[in-house]
This record gives C-alpha cells, sequence and structure tokens, in this order.
C-alpha cells in the first residue's frame, strides 16, 4: 500500500491502493444497492440551468429549485441543495483527467472487507464514546469539583444541546456542498471534516479540570456540543459512499455499531476501575480517564480518516465545479436569504415522507428516554439503590453484553422486519424497567448478596434491549432515503440527518433542562451524602418513569411502520423502473398501494 496522493483538477486518488480519496456524496441508502441519483439540471456553458427529468410520481422535475435567479447579484448555478448533476458514468467529458477515470474504476472494484470496516467503525469511538462519557459523569464532576448546583449544571448541558441543534443544519448543509470550493476539491468534504474534527476534540479536556470558571466550561462544553453534529454529517454518509452492496453496507454498519456500543461500554468500566482506586470524592480520578478517552477520539477520527474514502466531485454532481465551469459571482444579501430559504425548505419536506415521520418519532422517544437514563443511572444507584458510583460505573459496563448479541439483531432484522423486532425490543425494555423498580423497593428487604445478584441481572436484560434500542433507529435510517427518491428523485440522506440531529439535539436540551429543574425542585443536591425521601422518590420517577412512557409511545407508533426488506425491494425495482422512463399511472396496485402507504 503506497502512501502517494495523485493529484487532478477534479479529485484525489487516495492514499491506499489508488482508490478515490475525495469526492461527494452519494446518499447511504442509495449508493449502497450500487445505484445513482437521478438525472438532475445541467449547467450549459452560458451558465443557464436545464431542468432535469420529471418526476412520475409527482409531476414535478426532479430538480425544480434549481431555476435561474433574476437578481444580478446571485449566481444562477449556486443552489445550495439542488446541485447540477454530472453525466451518468460513461458519458463524462472528454476533457476529465486520466487519474480521475482511474480512481472511480478503482472505487467500482474496491471490496470491503473486515479491515476496511474496522477503519471505518473506529470513528463511531467518538460518536458513541462522547456521549457516554459526558451523559454518565460530566454534570457530577461539575457538581462537586466546578463549584455547580445540579441545576446551574444541567442548565448548562441543556442549553448548549439547543445551540448544538442549529449547528446540525449548519454542518448539514456546509459538508453537502464543500465542493463547491476551491478547500473541498483540494481536500474533500467528508474525510476532510474527519480530519478537522481530529485535534478539535481535544477541546474537551478542558471540561474535566476543576476549579475553572463557570463561563469557561459553558464555553467549552458549547464546542464540544457542536463537534458531534459535524462528525455526523460527514461521517454517517460514508457507508454509501464507500460500499457497492447491500451487504457491504451492512457490514460496515454492523461493525460501526459493534465499536461504539463497545465504546460506550468500556468508558463505565474503565470509570470505575479508576475511581475505586483514586477515589469518588477526588477529581484526579475522573481527570484521568476522561481525559484519557477524549485523547483516544482525537486519535479514532485520525485513523478513521486515513482508512475511509469517498466519491469524487464528479460521482457526486459537482464536476461543473471541479472543471470551473461554474462562475463565481457576488451573491448579496438577498442572494443569502433566498439560499437560507431554500435550504430551510429543503429540511421541511423531509417531513413530507411518513414512514420519516413515524421514524424520526421512534428515534426521538428512544433517544431521549436514553438521555435522561445516561444523566440520572448514577444518581439513582448512589441515592436509591444505596450503593456507590464505583458500582454504578460497574453497571453501566454490564452493556458489554450486548456486543456478541450484535450479529443476532442483524439477522433478527431481515428475519422478523423493524416492526416486530421494535416489539420485541420495546417489552424488553419495558421489562427491564419493572425488574429496576423492583430492586429499588428491595433494597432493605433482601438481604445484601441475593439484592446485588437480583439487581445486576435486571441492569443485564435491560441493557440487552436498550442497546437494541441505539441498533434500530440507525438501521432502519438508510432505507429512508429510498423512499425519498420516489418523491424528489435525489438522494438526501444527508438532509434527513441533518434534520434528525438537529430535532434530537433539541429535544436532548429541552429535557435535561427539565430533569434538572425537576430535580432541582424536589431539593436534590448531589452534594448531601443522603438524600429526602422527595428527592430520592423524584429521581426514581424521572428515570424510570419517563423511559417507561417513552418506551410505550414509541411501542404504539412502531406499529404502523410499513418498511422492511421486501417493501425496500419494492421501492427499489419502482424507482429503476422510473429510471427506465416509466410513468405512475403504470405501477401495479401493490406497488401503488405500498409506496402511497410509505409516503402519506
Amino acid at each position: 500500500m503506497t502512501g502517494s496522493t495523485i493529484e487532478s483538477g477534479v479529485g484525489r486518488v487516495s492514499e491506499s491502493g489508488g482508490e478515490p480519496a475525495d469526492g461527494g456524496a452519494a446518499e447511504a441508502a442509495g449508493a449502497c444497492m450500487g445505484r445513482r441519483p437521478l438525472p438532475g439540471p445541467a449547467v450549459e456553458s452560458d451558465g443557464r440551468v436545464v431542468p432535469g427529468p420529471v418526476n412520475e410520481f409527482d409531476g414535478r422535475a426532479v430538480s425544480d429549485s434549481a431555476v435561474e435567479s433574476d437578481d444580478p447579484t446571485v449566481d444562477p448555478t449556486a443552489d445550495p441543495v439542488n446541485p447540477p448533476v454530472d453525466p451518468m458514468p460513461g458519458q463524462r467529458s472528454a476533457g476529465e483527467s486520466e487519474a480521475l477515470r482511474e480512481a472511480v474504476a478503482a472505487s467500482d472494484k474496491r471490496r470491503i472487507t473486515l479491515r476496511e470496516a474496522i477503519g471505518f467503525g473506529i470513528g463511531d469511538c467518538f460518536g458513541g464514546g462522547q456521549l457516554a462519557l459526558g451523559t454518565t459523569y460530566l454534570a457530577l464532576f461539575w457538581n462537586r469539583f466546578g463549584g455547580m448546583s445540579i441545576t446551574t449544571a444541567q442548565g448548562i448541558i441543556g442549553a448548549c444541546a439547543i445551540v448544538s441543534a442549529f449547528a446540525a443544519l449548519v454542518f448539514g448543509v456546509l459538508d453537502d456542498n464543500l465542493y463547491r470550493f476551491p478547500i473541498g476539491l483540494r481536500f474533500g468534504r467528508r474525510r476532510f471534516l474527519l480530519a478537522l474534527l481530529s485535534p478539535l476534540v481535544l477541546i474537551g479536556v478542558f471540561l474535566w479540570i476543576p476549579g475553572l470558571p463557570v463561563g469557561v466550561y459553558a464555553v467549552a462544553y458549547a464546542l464540544w456540543t457542536m463537534l458531534p453534529q459535524a462528525f455526523q454529517a460527514c461521517y454517517n454518509p460514508l457507508p454509501g459512499e464507500m460500499a457497492q452492496d447491500f451487504d457491504e453496507r451492512t457490514k460496515l454498519s454492523t461493525t460501526r455499531l459493534f465499536i461504539a456500543t463497545g465504546t460506550g461500554t468500556l468508558i463505565p468500566l474503565a470509570g470505575s476501575a479508576t475511581l475505586a482506586v483514586f477515589g469518588e470524592w477526588r477529581p484526579v480520578g475522573y481527570m484521568i480517564f476522561a481525559i484519557g478517552f477524549t485523547v483516544w477520539f482525537s486519535l479514532s477520527l485520525f485513523l478513521c480518516w486515513r482508512a475511509t474514502w469517498e466519491m469524487t466531485p464528479e460521482e457526486a454532481g459537482f464536476g461543473a465545479w471541479a472543471r470551473g465551469e461554474v462562475p463565481r459571482r457576488r451573491v448579496g444579501l438577498l442572494g443569502w436569504l433566498r439560499r437560507l430559504g431554500k435550504v430551510l425548505g429543503e429540511y421541511a419536506s423531509t417531513l413530507r415522507i411518513a414512514e420519516f415521520r413515524r421514524h424520526l418519532s421512534i428515534y426521538l422517544l428512544v433517544q431521549l428516554a436514553m438521555d435522561v437514563f445516561g444523566q440520572t443511572f448514577v444518581f439513582f444507584v448512589i441515592y436509591d439503590w444505596n450503593r456507590t458510583a464505583a458500582f454504578a460505573s460497574l453497571l453501566l459496563g454490564c452493556g458489554v453484553i450486548s456486543l456478541p448479541l450484535m450479529p443476532l439483531f442483524g439477522w433478527l432484522l431481515s428475519a422478523i422486519g423493524p416492526r416486530r423486532l421494535y416489539a420485541v425490543n420495546f417489552i424488553g425494555c419495558l421489562a427491564g424497567v419493572g425488574w429496576m423498580f423492583a430492586a429499588w423497593r428491595l433494597v432493605d428487604v433482601l438481604p445484601s448478596t441475593a439484592w446485588t445478584v437480583f439487581a445486576v441481572a435486571g441492569v443485564v436484560v435491560f441493557f440487552v434491549f436498550k442497546s437494541l434500542c441505539g441498533y434500530l433507529p440507525w438501521s432502519v435510517f438508510p432505507f429512508i432515503a429510498d423512499i425519498d427518491q420516489l418523491v424528489t428523485g435525489r438522494y438526501r440522506s444527508a438532509t434527513f440527518s441533518g434534520i434528525q440531529s438537529c430535532l434530537r439535539q433539541l429535544g436532548s436540551g429541552i429535557v435535561v433542562i427539565a430533569v434538572g429543574a425537576i430535580l432541582g425542585w424536589v431539593g436534590f443536591d448531589s452534594t448531601l451524602d443522603t438524600q429526602s425521601e422527595m428527592a430520592r422518590d423524584g429521581l426514581g420517577a424521572v428515570l424510570l418513569g419517563w423511559f417507561a412512557i417513552a418506551m410505550v409511545l414509541a411501542w404504539v407508533i412502531s406499529s404502523q411502520l410499513t418498511i422492511d426488506r421486501e417493501t425496500n425491494l419494492l421501492v427499489l425495482r419502482e424507482i429503476d423502473r422510473l429510471r427506465a422512463g416509466g410513468r405512475k399511472e403504470d405501477a401495479d396496485e401493490e406497488t401503488r398501494r405500498t409506496i402511497e402507504r410509505l409516503i402519506g
């Protein structure tokens, strides 16, 4: 494997084996099937925009927002959400570089082995680990060693989550359109952000230094919460750009989730061991494992950048920018406002897809329930179960039991479909919640050894199904882009990821602030050795009550899901038929009914 890099005017050939290192985004679900987007609008040499083909399902042009502007200050070809789409493979311009043609040819032959899957998946050490690190220990650390009340600590965490929600929208559009700029053409867009994030995550070190001013903690945490949004924007589309069939994409996704879950499990185990050695009331123990993992996050992003690749600007529909055919013009305030309106409209249009609305509702309920769990579980173990923070960390480490179950989750998803597997998932979670509630009520009833065995068994059951809560939504998500293509004719997984991340962070911020307010209202104070009965009951109600309610609501919504392997194959066949010139009116009755249920 050589270390050379071949540069061209429109892309690069990566360091490993001559495959393309930088390029644009086919969306995750579509590209993994070996398909490309429907042709969109083309840009003529005089700057005119020629509309793309008509979408048979709604009668609109595929890229109907790419219209010529009558504002002389606006670049008519600079639509932030509908770039000109280049010719399909085999119809590339004569001026295209030989290096690019070789790179594209190589990308078609590259296979996803375990080595490539691990290289990609290791990046999610940051995605899965930073959340586990922050939600488990940060509020406790600030409360004990940062001079903050629990209400202040939770307020900062919640407010920063809301800020990061809007950052998710910015990063989603920015990452999709980096090929419009020289820096994107030179370094790529997905992998460029990965390389940039590697040193930036070291900002997290400041969160774990005791005695800093509250303002420093707040600013550092605000920046820290924005970084995962940039990471999700550039990382989530990579499986679709790297893989060319369903099995390879599944290998990437499963490996990613395995590594993310493993990291999230390792953090509390390492925390438990470190706190057992250095003590829970000294900051040095928290600093050692928290700063150590922060450095590891930085290294994992660098390794992911080295191991992954993405499509070229030509493949992504940005060849006009790569060839210098798009003139640079002053946009002006009115032009930027128009662009902002198009971007917001693009995000809002995702909610037209009924299956995405159902998926989004389930995802938000599950993730917000896990946010509350992460913020309160350690406190619950310490004050309601009368155990130590080290014991709580050890219990969190029980999540390791889910790692060997990941292949089973994937098999069940294919065998019984998301709807039935969600039902199994939520029943199991409710059983685990009930078990932990029983352990709470039996603290002073059972002998210590018997109680410990009972509680650990309940936590193991809970964590098995909790890990499935994290697995299922991300396994269903790639299929949403296939459904959306029937409406828009474009792959928009980055757009769906952006709005999903935005609402998730917005909801997380609101929930965290609410949790802090409720705990403050019931008189909870983690600096005390014991809590009042009202504080203990309030803590248990927040943790167990909210999780149970969220699981019931998500179960009801999941019963309406339509997507599974069979319906997705039907959608793919219909997409291929429309691409071949078929008409909406010619769809058979089964296809029509299925698509109407999916789209709404």
